[in-house]
């Protein structure tokens, strides 16, 4: 689990590529990424967006291959299972096109399959989510996805080393 008060970076700037304390937070970060056979990302939709500490995280995270030349791109063929809510009708939906476009664009295997909550405040129960069974299954079937893939991403990382 990544949660946004780890991450503790600032807005991107190129200009703050030059100041060691970031790169070396930026490459504490490449390293959990890098560490990881596959990446479940669930976030919050804001105004049909994805949150901008997200990409703020990935846009610092994936340049690090182009300040210092020792990493390499942490996103690379890693599957990605996109989940996102809200507490309107979209559920994520609309923030979820987004964030294929730039897990895409970073080389990631994005999953088809996305996990979205609307309303998110109602299915809150105070002790976790409540849902339908169908959802649960859903939620089940896309679980198991993620899993296969990221267990073929780890054999296939293990037999190139």
């Amino acid at each position: 689990m990544l949660e946004p008060a780890q991450v503790g970076l600032p807005l991107f700037d190129e200009d703050l590529e030059a100041d060691g304390a970031v790169v070396e937070r930026v490459a504490a970060l490449h390293r959990r990424f890098e560490g990881c056979h596959g990446i479940v990302v669930a976030s919050p939709e804001y105004n049909g967006q994805l949150p901008p500490y997200l990409k703020n995280l990935v846009d610092w995270v994936s340049r690090l291959s182009h300040i210092d030349p020792r990493f390499d791109n942490p996103f690379g063929d890693r599957p990605v299972l996109l989940c996102s809510a809200s507490t309107g009708w979209s559920g994520g939906a609309l923030a979820i096109p987004h964030a294929r476009a730039l897990f895409g664009h970073l080389g990631c295997a994005v999953l088809g399959e996305t996990l979205c909550v609307a309303h998110a405040g109602k299915a809150w129960t105070g002790d976790g989510y409540a849902f339908d069974p169908f959802f649960d299954e859903l939620i089940d079937q896309a679980t198991d996805r993620i899993l296969h893939w990221a267990r073929a991403f780890a054999q296939r990382r293990a037999e190139a080393s």
